[in-house]
């Protein structure tokens, strides 16, 4: 696993390959980063199922970032076209060529992975959370909660004030509880006490 640090706020790449392949490609840096967070957050809902497939097709091997919350997946041509569908003409090859550059951290069989293109999508953990209710902040804190870091550290992962994270928490708590009353309810068990009686 790839640790990472100083991200573009919603995207799970690191700032400095941003502005590398911005400045290589003539783009606004600000523009690459709105595109590339775009075909973040429309990979966030299905991103569980997208995991899904791609352990069960004959792909490359995906490769979990260090922190949880991401994964680069290696898919074909065709299923970059698909993702970069929504995203400007001029900011396709370098949301692309971000992706690439990003994975190049990574120690691949760069002959296995002929005919593929690294994308770097949400992890499995955080499809899995949206997927159950959460909002894709919600779920990136909490996998971060998961892993034992302070509220603060979070904060300063995700780039959020520690007030905002523990707002996400508190929320977190408290669609959990929900959802323990929700099973409760369904069980027939109308006072709370798990059923036992």
């Amino acid at each position: 696993m790839v640790e990472r640090d100083d991200t573009v706020e919603d995207v799970p790449i690191p700032k400095t390959h941003v502005t590398s392949v911005a400045a290589r490609n003539l783009v606004d840096e600000g523009e690459l980063a709105d595109a590339l967070a775009s075909v973040h957050e429309h990979m966030v809902d299905g991103a569980d199922a997208i995991h899904r497939h791609y352990r069960s097709a004959d792909n490359p091997e995906p490769v979990a970032v260090g922190d949880g919350l991401a994964t680069v997946v290696f898919v074909t041509g065709a299923t970059w076209d698909q993702v970069l569908a929504d995203v400007p003409d001029e900011l396709r090859a370098p949301a692309k060529a971000t992706h690439a550059e990003f994975a190049r951290e990574f120690d691949v069989d760069e002959e296995r992975l002929a005919g593929y293109d690294p994308l770097v999508m949400p992890s499995q953990e955080v499809g899995e959370l949206v997927r159950a209710g959460l909002s894709r902040r919600q779920a990136e804190v909490q996998v971060l909660r998961n892993r034992g870091l302070t509220q603060r550290e979070i904060g300063e992962k995700l780039g959020m004030a520690t007030n905002t994270v523990k707002v996400h928490c508190h929320r977190v708590d408290t669609k959990v509880e929900n959802a323990k009353r929700l099973l409760d309810l369904v069980a027939g068990d109308t006072d709370g006490s798990g059923g036992d009686e």
